[in-house]
Order: C-alpha cells, then structure tokens, then sequence
C-alpha cells in the first residue's frame, strides 16, 4: 500500500487560532487540500514549524471524538501498539515526522476528519479531511502461457 504525507506548514497569514496549515506532500497540492487515499494506505504527518501538534480524529463538524474512552484535552500519553482503532498518531515534535504512521481506514463517510490539538491538548482550527476509497477487488489476471 502506498504511503503519504501531509505537511504542518506554518500559515503565511497566521492568526492565533490557525497558526499552520495542512498541505498533502503532492506536486499541485494547495493548502488545506483533503487528501486522497485508499483503505490500507500509510499516512504521517511531517511537522515543520517548531511547535508540537497531533492530528486528533473529529466528526464532520470538527468536535473530537474519544479514544480509549478519553477526549483531549489534557495532551494523552502515547497510544500503545498497535494503535486503538481511529487513533491517527501521537504528539508530533516541532521539526519531526509523526509515528506510528496511520493506516487508512474506510470509514462509513468516507471521510477522516480530524484536527490538530496543542500540546496541551487542546483543538485548533486546523482541520484536515482525507477521502479513503476502498480497496480494489483484486484483478482476475489469466495465466500466460
């Protein structure tokens, strides 16, 4: 399965409650853009501003959902592995690539929503969306020969 990329850029028009931006690691790709992706693929997030952040799954209207039974915030510890269902990964250092990776779920949507929490954990605006499709059925490919 393929693995992707989203950036945390820091925002050219930065406010206090949306100081990066969300940017798939795609020629083309824009600001903001969802990220497309298939059930099984790997995502991380590469963190390029120096403040923590961890994408935290959220319903269609942007309000964190619980793992584990628990909502942020405070900041939660790492998740252990393998990570609980809907987690996407742990606290993103300043600078640093996040782990684990997410491996894609195909949610009944369609859509993984989520944002970012402080390091404190609290929610910022900054919200992403990746489009999962599902897994192709495999090819019936005859034998040659």
């Amino acid at each position: 399965m393929p693995d992707w990329s989203i950036k945390i850029i820091p925002n050219p028009a930065a406010t206090a409650d949306k100081p990066v931006v969300l940017k798939p690691d795609l020629v083309g790709a824009q600001p903001d853009d969802p990220l497309e992706a298939q059930e099984g693929d790997q995502v991380s997030w590469n963190n390029q501003s120096g403040v923590p952040y961890q994408p935290w799954p959220t319903d269609e209207n942007y309000n964190l959902k619980p793992i584990l039974g628990r909502t942020p915030p405070p900041a939660p510890p790492p998740a252990p592995n393998p990570s609980p269902p809907g987690y996407l990964t742990d606290m993103i250092p300043g600078k640093r690539s996040s782990t684990p990776a997410y491996n894609v779920i195909l949610p009944a949507s369609g859509v993984t929503y989520y944002c970012l929490i402080d390091a404190n954990g609290n929610p910022t605006k900054v919200r992403g969306q990746i489009n999962v499709t599902a897994m192709p059925a495999a090819l019936n490919v005859p034998g040659i020969g």
